[in-house]
């Protein structure tokens, strides 16, 4: 399956405000690390949101990774099935993005 089909499915299967939650994380991340640049080379918001949203492409991108070697139309069967979509979910609210010291 690629990345951009398991997305859409993926994000079709959660609930949105996990998502959404996700990329308001990833999005203040990118923001400390913005203010922490000079002024000058501060980056626009545009950029800001494409970055959060590579971030999330990330999580999405592993998450693919870890159902390699099934079948496309078990993949999206797996995506149906609620306990799944639980755990990844559980997963996602415990999701953290630091700098690295």
């Amino acid at each position: 399956m690629q990345l951009p089909e398991f997305r859409r499915a993926l994000e079709q299967a959660l609930p949105t405000q996990i998502v959404e939650s996700v990329l308001m994380k990833a999005y203040a991340f990118q923001e400390e690390k913005n203010n922490a640049r000079k002024e000058r080379a501060q980056y626009g918001t545009v950029r800001l949101e494409r970055n959060a949203d590579t971030m999330w492409e990330n999580i999405v991108s592993n998450l693919l990774v870890s159902l390699q070697g099934k079948k496309d139309a078990d993949i999206l069967k797996q995506l149906e099935e609620p306990d799944f979509i639980d755990t990844i979910t559980d997963m996602l609210e415990e999701v953290e993005f630091n700098t690295e010291s």
